[in-house]
């Protein structure tokens, strides 16, 4: 991990921090229930960075969750305000998907995709420059 990380964050309460080393490999808009229903809103955007590359400091609680594809998601938060801070699917070993609200400054946060489009809300809207999925993808090979 370097001094300077590429960006950080943490939640409210400020228990738990996290740094990222390097750029994230990807980034997207999710507009799955279970993202709405977690958010409290019409979507998580999320970056999805290499795991060497984050640093997480502080005790997290996890809820996993069977995504449609079979796979475990695990939705990492502070116990102690309830921040939802990042995720790890089974599907994708060695990956870390943190909600970009969690960060100190999100400037660098740029989606290339937005996926579950058939559960968006007519009132959230997003981005139309960029591909948008009805549901998820198949993973990049």
């Amino acid at each position: 991990m370097t001094d300077t990380p590429f960006a950080s964050g943490g939640c409210l309460c400020g228990a738990v921090s996290w740094r990222a080393a390097n750029p994230p490999a990807r980034m997207a808009q999710c507009h799955c229930r279970d993202c709405q229903r977690a958010s409290g809103t019409g979507h998580m955007s999320l970056a999805f960075f290499k795991e060497e590359d984050v640093a997480i400091e502080g005790e997290v609680t996890g809820y996993d969750a069977t995504a449609d594809s079979g796979n475990i998601n695990t939705r990492y938060f502070c116990p102690r305000c309830g921040s939802r801070l990042f995720t790890r699917n089974s599907g994708r070993p060695g990956v870390v998907g943190v909600a970009v609200g969690s960060s100190a400054d999100s400037g660098w946060f740029a989606p290339g995709a937005v996926v579950y489009e058939q559960s968006r809300p007519a009132w959230d809207i997003t981005t139309t420059d960029i591909p948008h999925f009805e549901t998820m993808p198949p993973p990049p090979r």
